[in-house]
């Protein structure tokens, strides 16, 4: 397992990561019973849902990732739900549960909802929420995964080699002999680490480099969420959130900064003057591990009042929080990590405090935003609808949205707990209206017009700019 990898997964064993992709898929032929068994025979044909984690002796080294078969328990096919509400109650129960990696890092729930489900008029839809622990894979990669089970025959993973037999013995053989060299790479890593840290102080003092977003008081979305979860999903066309020059992601922060705002007034609450957002944006270069992504602050400007605008102020804020993590340093610090000895990066992790409570934050709420291909993914023989993802909620952040799209179909998934948003059906219809405000300010619908694929997605883990 890769360093960043392993610090992913212990970290997990703290406070929930797991990732959780939905897919809604209108009037299957068959029922959740095929369907599942379906899936567990393409499961076994994908080398990444046959694998789970092994940790070393003594925690003498980093995890490894081990075979794993196939079982019954890896797709669950729940009780028929009645309607679109009763769906949504059971996507937010789900939220709290976590995996553990150790027996297996992923699980796919089936629900069968008889009516109500959005862009499925009145015909019964099943809804599929793919789990998948953050070790395993990030947000595009848990999109390859999913395309892989529900794509068509072209989408067939073929048969890999399984990782070797798990050898306790030998991985801590192996990592006595790994340790010396270890060290040596580390303090090789050190000096230019350190070298360009200073660079980046430098670049930044003299302005060649934007600075570090500052820190920010805490807001109402910032309370300590308790252990219920609730959910809602926006579905709307792409063409909503795109306009001139703005992406579907600047689109969807320029209607959340709106909707937001307008939610804490009507709730009598402050509404921060430096509105920001925990943004997940995708590290350039090769991937060296599962997870190649960072996290960034980017200013929502609320008190931008023209919403073409404020979308410029967003879709700068985001340029320039890119352009800072690009910086030589952030790939010299990534580099110094994959050097650390296992035992080193989880003692850190044991130390860090999760419960804490920090007095500044760096967002007030999250998004992630994943552009998850063509809408040509079916199950049970009915075509894919839309699909959604949940952010998890922490300690200090009571508030995410996801935003996903298949096709020309994108999702602004709400997940909060009842103690953080105490009525998030109003959100939700300040979400939709505030995306119809987003719409008619961007323009005549001839500007929105569907764009080349490369113009999909503009953060996170997608594998296009949306």
């Amino acid at each position: 397992m890769s360093p960043p990898d392993a610090q992913t997964y212990w970290i997990s064993t703290k406070i929930h990561s797991d990732q959780f992709l939905l897919y809604c898929f209108e009037d299957p032929a068959d029922s959740t019973a095929a369907m599942r068994g379906s899936l567990l025979a393409r499961a076994a044909l994908v080398p990444d849902l046959r694998l789970k984690v092994r940790e070393v002796p003594f925690h003498a080294d980093y995890p490894h990732w081990v075979p794993m078969d196939v079982g019954p328990d890896h797709v669950v096919a729940h009780e028929p739900l009645e309607s679109w509400p009763d769906c949504l109650l059971a996507v937010g129960g789900l939220l709290t549960e976590r995996l553990d990696s150790r027996e297996s890092p992923w699980r796919l729930h089936l629900f069968a909802v008889a009516h109500g489900a959005p862009r499925c008029g009145d015909a019964p839809a099943v809804v599929a929420v793919l789990q998948v622990a953050h070790a395993l894979a990030d947000g595009r990669g848990a999109s390859t995964l999913a395309r892989a089970l529900f794509g068509g025959q072209d989408a067939a993973v073929r048969r890999a080699p399984s990782p070797a037999p798990w050898r306790p013995a030998l991985a801590l053989t192996l990592a006595a002999a790994r340790l010396p060299a270890q060290l040596a790479a580390l303090l090789a890593a050190a000096v230019p680490a350190h070298r360009t840290h200073r660079d980046l102080e430098r670049d930044t003092a003299t302005g060649v480099l934007p600075p570090q977003p500052p820190s920010l008081p805490k807001g109402p979305t910032n309370a300590r969420p308790d252990e219920r979860r609730s959910v809602r999903m926006v579905v709307r066309d792409a063409a909503d959130l795109r306009g001139p020059g703005v992406t579907v992601t600047v689109g969807a922060m320029t209607a959340i900064s709106l909707a937001l705002t307008r939610y804490l007034r009507a709730q009598g609450s402050a509404v921060p003057a430096d509105l920001a957002a925990e943004v997940t944006v995708a590290k350039p270069g090769q991937a060296r591990s599962r997870n190649h992504f960072r996290n960034v602050a980017v200013d929502l400007h609320p008190g931008v009042a023209d919403l073409r605008d404020r979308a410029a102020a967003i879709a700068a804020s985001l340029a320039t929080r890119r352009t800072r993590g690009e910086h030589p340093a952030a790939a010299a610090a990534d580099r110094a990590l994959r050097s650390v000895p296992g035992p080193l990066v989880r003692w850190g992790v044991e130390q860090f405090d999760f419960g804490a409570i920090p007095d500044t934050v760096t967002g007030n709420t999250v998004v992630s935003s994943v552009d998850r291909g063509p809408a040509d993914l079916s199950l049970g023989g009915g075509p894919v609808r839309f699909t959604a993802g949940f952010p998890a909620l922490s300690q200090f952040m009571g508030l995410t949205h996801g935003v996903h799209g298949i096709g020309e179909t994108v999702t602004i998934g709400v997940s909060t707990s009842p103690s953080v948003l105490a009525d998030l059906d109003a959100y939700e219809t300040m979400l939709h209206e505030a995306i119809d405000e987003v719409s008619a300010a961007f323009g005549p619908i001839g500007w929105r017009a569907a764009p080349s694929p490369d113009t999909l997605h503009s953060v996170s883990e997608a594998p296009a700019e949306q």
